[in-house]
């Protein structure tokens, strides 16, 4: 008897031991890694784990995991506790961040990864599914630390990845992911990965199925059924779940900087098939292209087959909301105003529309698209009918407005001839990125020779190759001239442009229009003789006429008057030694007689054109 009570005793406390154990092993259903590179330093990184937990079936596990053990990448680990926890979903699940900050040692490409023990139980694709649970959940992120680089934050995304599909329908997911450093954004697919808290070490889960080995056919009736992303738009379709059940599966998203990966993302995320009477809600997307400035007012409609209501919601940078509802960091965020979303997260009527509103401004202008993810979820009416949802993209792309009224004119500095362009004051400047670096608009001066008949199309930003111009120079936004002394030719026809460029942070701003042309033609500056004529034959009394004409081109104004004729004279028809018999102040107003001149010699030099004969040039000074 003794014996079997020490066994029993062994046996309930082993029992007690185990317990929580198993609750904390089925609570991990998506997440991924996030960081951003503190002002100051080029290498000190606040790194967020955002964790999604199922509060339904393991609400005392989510409890529990208020520390994850993360992997710097350098050689280093720590384990993070939880800084905030968000219920979504109805409180059937929750976001978990779990944040910490680092410093590395100096340049390099670092990953970092964190795993957290167990993940939920039930994956049908984790075979067994009553197995699942005892896989660790495991992500990472890489960065690449590089002084050219100026300011890096990896994209956040702002979609939650927790969503349920149908039998037999399309299913689609987009993660609403956000750069605020505007680089661009490339996806493809992963596999989900387990990995060990003790080592740092992760490898793909051996026993993971591509989740079309549970598929049938497509929506459509047609085989093979597939599994893919776009990798501009960042839609993963699943077209089309052929059982019910829970699925995890993995997504990269790539961050790029002028050709160059900088960086990149794994998503771990899960979803819930259904075979419900229930058709997926359908949604429109948009593109859009606007000149800062522009109120954007965008209507986006969404219909459901069975006559549902229905729920547009929208995620994307400028609403500056991350996925747990909680307003951005403050570096995350672009200039307000804000977007909105007229009639967004409430049941609709059929047919349902919602407005997206933007007053965008010159802080908004950038190179890279504004990527909107709008949802809709159809209203069921019933806690056993699961809610369906279809995703489609707004993208916007905003430019800066041309610059106006550029005009060209002839003139002179101490190094010789020259053009000055005016043009009106830049009303699109930017001066100061939220990272408090130096983000100034600058105004970029074009030139070509010759003259060229182009009129930019709303949205076609910059100068075409094709069309010949090359750079001369370029002045901040505050400027409202330029003067060109580079290599200039009289009698050359020369065309100039000016296109704004915002810098934006790392040089991913945009351009704006081309500006109008102005094209002259440097005048020639030569007058040129038109007549002679001897109104008199004397050999003391002689009196010769000239007239010529005024500079080819000159405008009164141009280099800066007055002017001055100098005309000189020689005697024969091959002299060369002219001397100067007149000088005559102009400015080349219309109507003033100032390129006649009537030679009647002087008292030391009577003019003899009985004997003689006379050579004549005339000079213009400026």
């Amino acid at each position: 008897m003794r014996l079997i009570y020490i066994i029993g005793l062994f046996t309930l406390c082993l029992t007690a031991f185990l317990k929580p154990t198993t609750s904390q092993a089925t609570h991990v259903r998506a997440g991924e890694i996030t960081t951003r590179r503190l002002p100051g330093t080029a290498s000190t990184y606040l790194i967020t784990l955002t964790a999604y937990y199922d509060e339904q079936r393991g609400r005392d596990a989510a409890n529990a995991a208020t520390e994850v053990p993360f992997c710097f990448g350098d050689g280093t680990s720590q384990s993070v506790p939880r800084a905030r926890r968000v219920y979504i979903n109805g409180n059937t699940s929750s976001v978990n961040s779990y944040t910490v900050i680092h410093t590395y040692p100096g340049p390099g490409t670092y990953t970092i990864g964190a795993t957290i023990v167990n993940r939920n139980e039930g994956t049908i694709n984790l075979p067994p599914p009553g197995s699942s649970s005892n896989i660790s959940f495991y992500v990472a992120t890489t960065i690449l630390i590089n002084s050219a680089l100026q300011v890096n934050s990896t994209p956040v995304m702002l979609n939650p990845p927790l969503d349920s599909a149908r039998v037999g329908q399309k299913f689609c997911h987009n993660p609403a992911a956000f750069d605020a450093d505007g680089d661009s954004l490339a996806y493809r697919l992963s596999t989900p990965r387990q990995g060990s808290s003790g080592n740092c070490r992760s490898q793909v889960i051996p026993v993971y199925q591509d989740p079309t080995r549970y598929s049938v056919s497509r929506e459509d009736g047609s085989s093979p059924a597939t599994f893919t992303i776009d990798p501009v738009t960042g839609d993963l379709c699943w077209d089309a779940p052929g059982q019910v059940g829970q699925f995890n599966f993995a997504f990269i998203v790539e961050e790029w900087r002028n050709g160059v990966l900088i960086g990149e993302i794994t998503r771990d995320m899960q979803i819930i098939v259904v075979d419900q009477p229930n058709k997926r809600p359908l949604i429109a997307g948009a593109e859009l292209c606007v000149e800062a400035g522009t109120l954007i007012n965008q209507a986006i409609q969404a219909t459901d087959p069975d006559g549902q209501r229905v729920i547009i919601t929208a995620y994307g940078g400028p609403f500056n909301i991350n996925s747990d509802g909680n307003p951005l960091p403050a570096d995350l965020q672009i200039a307000p105003e804000f977007a909105r979303l007229i009639n967004g997260g409430v049941a609709l009527p059929q047919p349902a529309t919602a407005t997206f509103s933007w007053q965008t401004n010159c802080n908004h202008v950038r190179a890279a698209p504004y990527d909107i993810t709008l949802k809709v979820s159809d209203v069921t009416g019933s806690r056993a009918v699961p809610s369906l949802v279809s995703f489609a993209t707004l993208r916007i792309r905003v430019y800066a407005p041309s610059v106006k009224n550029v005009t060209a004119r002839p003139t002179a500095t101490a190094s010789g001839r020259a053009i000055q362009l005016n043009w009106n004051p830049y009303t699109c400047g930017r001066i100061a990125n939220s990272g408090g670096l130096s983000d100034t608009t600058e105004l970029i001066i074009y030139r070509k020779e010759g003259c060229t008949q182009y009129n930019p199309q709303i949205c076609e930003t910059g100068l075409p190759a094709s069309l010949g111009y090359q750079r001369i120079g370029s002045v901040p936004y505050t400027a409202t001239s330029y003067i060109d002394t580079s290599a200039l030719r009289r009698g050359v026809s020369y065309s100039y442009r000016i296109v704004a460029r915002n810098p934006g942070l790392a040089s991913n701003g945009g351009f704006s229009v081309a500006s109008n042309e102005a094209c002259l033609e440097l005048p020639l500056l030569a007058p040129v003789i038109t007549q002679v004529t001897v109104d008199s034959t004397d050999t003391q009394r002689g009196q010769i006429t000239v007239r010529w004409s005024r500079p080819l081109g000159l405008q009164p104004g141009d280099l800066g008057a007055p002017y001055q004729y100098r005309l000189q004279r020689a005697t024969g028809l091959t002299g060369t030694n002219f001397t100067t018999i007149a000088t005559i102040n102009t400015n080349i107003q219309p109507g003033v007689a100032d390129t006649l001149y009537v030679d009647r010699g002087s008292s030391v030099s009577a003019l003899n054109t009985t004997a003689n004969a006379y050579r004549y040039q005339v000079e213009f000074y400026y």
